[in-house]
């Protein structure tokens, strides 16, 4: 079943996203504003239940399959490069293949795999002779800048594209076991906005399930073309303590395309999820961009890069912003309306993230992977007031409105979860040479969050940044109370520093700076054991760059 647009605005990203209250007032956004400004909703669709009367794939006649594909699947340049996704090949798709990060998956997790596996062909779809697209021909030219799902819950996905052609378009999700089709989870017909941006939201997935997806040309029942093919995993079910391994970085500036420290993340097959901590565009590099056209022209020229393309088709994303997304160091209390509209609708319209029911402008909010790991995403740029910026404590200073911060306070008290992450765009740790940009310079709020958490003796809570062009594992402070609040500060993906960045050596187990870089976690909520690396274009753990400490 499908629901509107129009007949469901108040229900706009709504589904599984956990914690998220009324905010406050953030910058206006009133005047003058885009032509086509466009707050939500998405589309939300229904999956296809497991049918068990339906007929497995393994019994689809071998020739009628072979006429539904299109012998040799048109590739996307070096981001293709031998990826199982756009292959109907047998060849496992949760198998790593970069062996030498020695980072072997934990799968099945929490729900067995379905030694019967069947094909139910979506509600909407009608009959379908083959379900698998990785056979059909790629048409980059109308998927010019790839696909991209994220903000998994255990029962739904937000998919993504964008769009340049005017055919009907299907979305296709199917929940695989390996190689193998389970279930076509959903295969109906899904509206591009005026501008060609997809955002559609399919609930009613199970649990801890693999799933590659598609957007089709040419009918939902005999298609002859596609997008990329994407992978995207949901969440573990809610009672699991299973081992959550994902990945994340920061800074991805144009100037480095075409990324390849993100096309070797991009063809990993071992991670849950990926996520961005911000400047994941630089709409600022070169000429500013302060129209809607103008930004979405910086994201086009990002996006349609081999690396972001791999990494956004090759696992799920969580998503946040920083500053270069409008522009460096924007000051929320000064900028121009029309210019932040422009920027956030931008953002929105690039990116699989939902958008809340109560408030279509907020960025933060929470995923929970069982009861191993929540993902707290903040929002440290549009409620922040830099009139207020103090480094004494006893001054109040507004670094996340009072909403965000007691929505954060309140998720990390209740949270049922072994780990915490915290993820902040910019750092919260005290470093030599840090300056009053970071929550360093908005000392009563960075005194409130961490005396809540050690006041309230939460485990297992980490901060995860990044935005300083250097990577690194640290203590927030090196001595004292807040010494044993860890964070680690992801990337950069491609933007660069010059020389060794000033720290502390006693807060800093790791450094990793002149590298571009991703980092890849594992945390394993039965020994509380979170383990970190640092790894570079080639493939290979940055020396130095591994911590392992119990939580």
């Amino acid at each position: 079943m499908k629901l509107t647009r129009r007949t469901f605005i108040k229900l706009a990203g709504a589904a599984g996203v956990a914690g998220c209250a009324p905010g406050d007032e953030i910058a206006s956004t009133d005047g003058e504003v885009p032509e086509d400004f466009d707050a939500g909703p998405d589309e939300i669709f229904d999956a296809a239940p497991i049918d068990p009367d339906a007929k497995t794939f393994d019994d689809v006649d071998d020739a009628a399959r072979d006429d539904a594909a299109t012998d040799g699947a048109v590739t996307d340049g070096a981001a293709d490069a031998g990826a199982p996704l756009d292959a109907a090949a047998d060849v496992p798709v949760d198998a790593p293949r970069d062996a030498g990060v020695d980072v072997p998956r934990d799968v099945p997790r929490d729900v067995g795999t379905d030694s019967g596996a069947r094909v139910d062909a979506g509600r909407d779809a009608g009959p379908t002779i083959n379900p698998d697209f990785r056979g059909l021909p790629d048409r980059p030219g109308q998927f010019p800048i790839g696909v991209m799902a994220g903000d998994a819950t255990a029962d739904s996905i937000i998919f993504w594209t964008r769009y340049d052609g005017d055919a009907a378009l299907t979305l296709r999700v199917l929940e695989m076991d390996g190689s193998r089709i389970v279930a076509m989870r959903f295969n109906g017909r899904v509206t591009p906005s005026g501008a060609g941006y997809v955002r559609a939201i399919v609930t009613g997935l199970r649990p801890n399930k693999q799933h590659l997806y598609a957007f089709l040309l040419g009918g939902a029942t005999s298609p002859n073309a596609r997008s990329l093919v994407g992978r995207v995993q949901t969440a573990i079910a809610a009672d699991s303590m299973a081992t959550v391994t994902f990945a994340g970085t920061s800074c991805s500036n144009q100037s480095n395309r075409p990324f390849p420290v993100l096309q070797h993340a991009g063809s990993r097959t071992d991670l849950d999820f990926f996520i961005h901590a911000g400047d994941h565009t630089y709409t600022d590099h070169g000429d500013n961009a302060t129209t809607l056209g103008q930004y979405r022209g910086k994201y086009a020229e990002n996006w349609g890069s081999a690396g972001l393309k791999s990494l956004h088709r090759s696992t799920g994303m969580y998503l946040t912003w920083d500053d270069h997304e409008v522009f460096n160091n924007w000051n929320p209390e000064t900028v121009s309306a029309a210019r932040l509209a422009a920027a956030r609708q931008a953002f929105f319209e690039h990116r699989a993230t939902r958008r809340s029911a109560t408030d279509a402008n907020r960025i933060w909010r929470s995923f929970r992977w069982g009861r191993s790991a929540e993902i707290f995403i903040l929002d440290c740029r549009s409620e922040r007031r830099p009139s207020t910026r103090s480094l004494n404590p006893s001054r109040n200073s507004q670094y996340l409105s009072r909403t965000q911060m007691n929505w954060l306070k309140a998720g990390l008290r209740e949270s049922p979860c072994v780990f915490k992450f915290i993820v902040s765009s910019v750092p919260i740790v005290d470093r030599a040479g840090a300056d009053s940009d970071n929550w360093n310079g908005y000392a009563s709020q960075r005194q409130e969050i961490l005396s809540h958490i050690n006041n309230n003796n939460l485990r297992g809570v980490v901060w995860l940044s990044g935005d300083v062009h250097f990577g690194g594992v640290c203590s927030v402070e090196a001595s004292g109370p807040w010494s044993d609040i860890w964070e680690v500060i992801m990337g950069p993906a491609g933007a660069n520093r010059d020389g060794r960045p000033p720290v502390r050596e006693s807060q800093f187990p790791v450094l990793v700076h002149n590298v571009h870089n991703y980092t890849v976690l594992r945390a394993n909520p039965t020994t509380r054991t979170l383990d970190v690396e640092f790894i570079n274009a080639a493939g290979h753990r940055i020396a130095g760059s591994h911590w392992s400490r119990r939580l």
